[in-house]
């Protein structure tokens, strides 16, 4: 008993230790950037969300004005066909409605009707000949003595509804009224506020809108508002009950978003047109609000987000912290491993590191005392000049060498042979190429004869025909920078050779509690060991990939070349990053692939193969599907 609490408190000093304090930042660190990448994916979607919703209620507001504006092409229309005649008989204005197609193009529509003005003496006539039509029982409605009448003559269709619309005065009726006296007097368009259409015989009662043209007498002086009015033979109109004229302008839209439409800019309940919640409207705020002139009204528009419309906007969330969290324990136990063999890493990091501090230090030094030399080829003169600090760095005194100011190309002569031709052609290209600057990275020959790595870097000043002048440029020495790349590079090798002992520790473990080796692993844990150790030979490959660096740099990565079929190692690969693939919900498929044999090193293409499926896997979309395919081309296989 005694052993097992001393076990247990080894093992909670382990990693509640101090050599554990790493492990533990990594974790605060993974599930601190979780909580920003989940606050930040919140905010973008949050602010995606409202921008969608804007472009909703603009499009929305749009169709809305596009469809009335449509509406008085048609009264203007039918304007037109007054105007051309003195008398439109009924049949003329059924046909010019039949032609139009009101119900099959403009959805919504309750009719086309037009409206005769008529004065008091004039009303016994007007009945008289409607009588005469074939309406024997026609009187203008309501009864009552008025100065004005405007009776409703010709409605199409002439059917349902709109039967008991035959004969009503417009004019008897204030809103109704306020809209017409308004279009005669501007001879404009104008839209009544709400009413209740005489066309309410049954079924629910909508509210009502009304859109009137003015139609005048042919001839008559219409420069004032009493000319007009004076002048005024009816109105071109049309009625719309507005929850049927609402669906004919949306369609689908209402599924996207909720809206409320008020008659006025208050928005007041008693002014509710239209609401995609029913006659109620909405209890919360509106998330964004329009409000639309049309003819003389001035609309209000209240938008809310559908049902389920900010949770599908903020789906992923749950998973994304699920994931986070998950990937932070994964980086806490794996650093924590990894901390037992941190005094030797540490001890050899340091030793580089001290390495590293002086270079720099003494870089830092020799770039505060104007390290690098200066130099200037003056083409017009022919002269040559340099820095004393850059006959220096090749061991000449200040003023440097005899024999070189006069000749602007002695700067040849300082560069080794073996890279005299290369530093000579990528000068020669920028000078053809018209370009500004330019860099050759070369050595110089010092007075001794041994080379000193340098990076030359120019300007070119050119005439105005582009035609060089001058090149004036800097010696930077890079014998340090050298050294440092070899430093860097001994580390790369050395740290990942330590890091792969209990790496492969690790990823065996993992494997063996996966195979079963210790018991049945529990469901719920399952996943997470599988996730492990997935992401352990992930690691280990990384590793690999930075050794295969190191050797290719150092000259000494080999091939097994062997003969293998093909089909087999692309099917191998395929299924190597199957699991790979199914977290980033992204199927993998092998294309026809042609019966060859060809001669490769297995494990590399390998190693290849998985890194363009993990890269395509990485960057497709979920539910993409990465095709794998090869081709014959001659002696090679693409």
């Amino acid at each position: 008993m005694s052993n097992a609490n001393g076990l247990r408190l080894q093992l909670l000093g382990q990693l509640f230790g101090r050599a554990n304090l790493l492990a533990w930042g990594v974790l605060a660190l993974a599930l601190g950037a979780t909580l920003l990448a989940w606050h930040n994916l919140r905010q973008s979607q949050s602010e995606a969300a409202a921008r969608q919703l804007e472009l909703l209620a603009d499009e929305l507001s749009e169709a809305i004005v596009q469809r009335m504006q449509n509406q008085e092409s048609i009264l203007l229309g039918a304007a037109a066909l007054l105007d051309t005649s003195d008398e439109v008989s009924r049949d003329d204005w059924r046909r010019y409605a039949e032609r139009l197609r009101l119900g099959e193009r403009y959805p919504g529509i309750q009719g086309l009707g037009f409206s005769q003005v008529l004065r008091a003496e004039q009303l016994p006539a007007f009945e008289t000949a409607l009588r005469t039509e074939g309406f024997i029982n026609f009187r203008v409605r309501p009864f009552g003595q008025r100065p004005l009448y405007s009776a409703i003559r010709y409605i199409e269709p002439f059917a349902g509804r709109n039967l008991v619309a035959f004969g009503f005065d417009m004019l008897s009726e204030p809103v109704r009224r306020a809209a017409m006296l308004d279009a005669a007097r501007s001879g404009q368009s104008r839209l009544s506020g709400r009413v209740t259409l005489v066309q309410e015989t049954h079924g629910r009662v909508q509210p009502g809108l009304l859109l009137y043209v003015p139609v005048y007498w042919p001839g008559q002086p219409l420069d004032s508002p009493e000319q007009r009015l004076a002048a005024l033979r009816g109105f071109a109109y049309s009625p719309y009950r507005v929850h049927d004229l609402m669906h004919g302008i949306l369609g689908g839209r209402q599924r996207e978003l909720d809206f409320e439409l008020y008659a006025s800019p208050a928005a007041a309940a008693g002014e509710l047109l239209y609401s995609s919640r029913g006659d109620t409207p909405a209890s919360t705020p509106a998330a964004a609000q329009r409000q639309l002139e049309l003819f003389g009204q001035s609309w209000r528009l209240h938008f809310h987000h559908a049902p389920g419309f900010l949770a599908d906007a903020h789906r992923g969330e749950s998973s994304l912290l699920a994931l986070g969290g998950c990937i932070g324990l994964l980086l806490f136990f794996l650093v924590s491993s990894l901390s037992q063999r941190r005094a030797q890493v540490q001890q050899l990091a340091d030793r580089i590191t001290e390495q590293l501090r002086l270079s720099e230090e003494r870089l830092a030094l020799a770039l505060k005392g104007s390290n690098d030399g200066w130099w200037d080829i003056d083409l017009k003169a022919g002269s040559f000049f340099a820095s004393a600090r850059g006959w220096q760095m090749l061991g000449h005194p200040e003023q440097g060498p005899p024999g070189f100011a006069d000749d602007p190309l002695g700067w040849e002569r300082l560069v080794h042979p073996d890279d005299l031709a290369a530093a000579r052609t990528s000068l020669m290209q920028a000078l053809r190429q018209g370009a500004t600057y330019f860099t050759i990275d070369c050595r110089l020959l010092c007075v001794d004869g041994t080379p000193l790595p340098v990076l030359l870097r120019g300007y070119i000043q050119r005439g105005a025909d582009g035609y060089p002048l001058r090149i004036t440029g800097t010696t930077m020495d890079q014998s340090e920078a050298k050294r440092i790349e070899r430093l860097k590079s001994e580390f790369v090798s050395t740290v990942s050779h330590e890091l792969r002992t209990p790496l492969t520790a690790i990823a065996g473990s993992l494997g063996l509690i996966n195979g079963g080796a210790l018991g049945a692993v529990p469901a719920g844990m399952q996943q997470m060991l599988g996730i492990a150790q997935a992401n352990s030979q992930r690691l280990s490959h990384l590793i690999n990939d930075l050794l295969d660096m190191d050797k290719l740099e150092a000259g000494k990565m080999q091939f097994d070349l062997q003969p293998c079929a093909l089909a087999e190692q692309l099917a191998e690969a395929l299924a190597s990053n199957q699991a790979y693939a199914a977290q980033h919900q992204v199927q993998l498929r092998l294309a026809e692939c042609p019966p060859l044999r060809v001669r490769v090193d297995a494990m590399r293409l390998q190693q290849v193969l998985a890194n363009f499926l993990s890269n395509a896997v990485k960057y497709s979309p979920p539910g993409a599907e990465v095709l794998l395919h090869a081709e014959r081309r001659g002696a090679r296989v693409r």
